[in-house]
């Protein structure tokens, strides 16, 4: 009785090559067709911000004829954003600090250290993800006045280094947990105390999270709009997204000034984006996929 057996199908390989190429032209069109819808509306900034106030107005999507890089000069001089970007640069690095340094404790903690409670406190923590930060607007600002920092870039900073928090633990734990304990092990052999651990093992290894924790919460402070509104008052004290409200007239909006202070302020985040941005995705792919 003769057996019959059949062969695998397989693909012929010149078919193969082609579904492989059609595969990565549809993903190159798709990112290129991304980065356009991204691009453009900058791009279309750039040109209005050298344009006319007439020009703005009466043919925004012309290429202007001659540009205008004055409104550059005039949106950084009368606009007095050297003081806004100053305030705005100090209070974001002091709430980063917070950030930091409070939550890679609480993270190399929560991470390390098995204890009663430990998993609650990292529910307490998560949970603050949950709620949006503008339901806490009253309390803060109650809180705020309680300790007579109304008006001081430095309730900002308590604002922005506490919101700040919650996401940051999510990220440090999950990296934290997935990091070797041999060397945990050693060191106490040795006789290494927690501190000293957590100073010189766990932070140098913890490099990469720490970097994306703090390139986003450095932009999300400097970008930060709601509480710089309530809580400052004096235009002194004002963060840069508030004090470009100045061209923004009751009659008139001066487009012309407004549009460039709007790109002059985009460029300190975009910098320390570009700066930073190899260590801001391994931290984020390594901190999400440890938990």
């Amino acid at each position: 009785m003769a057996t019959s057996s059949t062969a695998p199908r397989t693909r012929p390989a010149g078919r193969q090559r082609v579904s492989s190429a059609l595969g990565k032209l549809t993903q190159y069109g798709l990112l290129a067709l991304y980065g356009l819808i991204v691009l453009v509306p900058l791009l279309m900034l750039v040109l209005l911000s050298v344009k006319s106030l007439a020009g703005i107005v009466q043919h925004p999507l012309h290429v202007p004829a001659s540009p205008h890089w004055g409104n550059y000069v005039g949106a950084w001089t009368k606009g007095d954003l050297g003081r806004y970007i100053f305030n705005t640069a100090w209070m974001s690095v002091a709430s980063v600090a917070i950030v930091v340094f409070a939550g890679s404790l609480a993270a190399f903690a929560l991470g390390r250290y098995r204890f009663r409670g430990n998993q609650l406190i990292y529910i307490v923590f998560i949970a603050g993800l949950a709620f949006p930060v503008q339901m806490l607007a009253v309390p803060l600002y109650s809180l705020m006045n309680a300790l007579r920092v109304i008006d001081n870039p430095f309730s900002l900073v308590i604002v922005y280094g506490s919101t700040g928090l919650a996401f940051s633990v999510f990220l440090l734990t999950g990296f934290a947990r997935g990091l070797p304990r041999e060397f945990d092990e050693a060191a106490v052999v040795e006789g290494a105390t927690p501190f000293y651990i957590y100073r010189r093992i766990a932070l140098p290894l913890m490099r990469p999270i720490i970097a994306t924790v703090a390139l986003f919460n450095f932009v999300t402070a400097w970008n930060g709009f709601f509480f710089p509104l309530i809580l400052i008052t004096s235009r002194s004290q004002m963060t840069v997204t508030v004090g470009v409200l100045s061209f923004v007239g009751q009659y008139q909006t001066e487009w012309n000034y407004l549009i460039p202070a709007l790109i002059i302020t985009m460029l300190p985040p975009i910098l320390v984006f570009v700066v930073a941005s190899r260590q801001f995705v391994r931290g984020l792919t390594a901190g999400g996929l440890k938990f």
